[in-house]
């Protein structure tokens, strides 16, 4: 498998899990900002949702860190692929 391969592959891989990391993101937010907001928090207990909201949290925040360790391992390969085709270019130039 080729360098160029390999950067395409994680272009592809980057990019969808951006999109991954956005649409947890939003439900992460969202429950994260209920259970830290006093008067929200109180709500979403009298409605009985507080275990139901942490719950969510805790589902959904696993699921995100999963998708931001891969988008930080496939942004490290496109960070790095280029550096290395550049100097194998410039090693053959010399």
């Amino acid at each position: 498998m080729t360098l160029q391969l390999i950067y395409a592959w994680a272009k592809k891989i980057h990019r969808l899990a951006m999109w991954f990391a956005i649409l947890l993101g939003v439900p992460l937010a969202l429950t994260g900002v209920m259970m830290e907001s006093e008067s929200l928090s109180l709500w979403s207990a009298g409605m009985d949702w507080g275990y139901k909201v942490r719950e969510l949290h805790r589902l959904v925040s696993t699921k995100f860190a999963l998708v931001l360790a891969i988008m930080m391992i496939t942004g490290l390969l496109m960070w790095a692929i280029p550096r290395i085709l550049s100097k194998r270019a410039q090693s053959k130039l010399s």
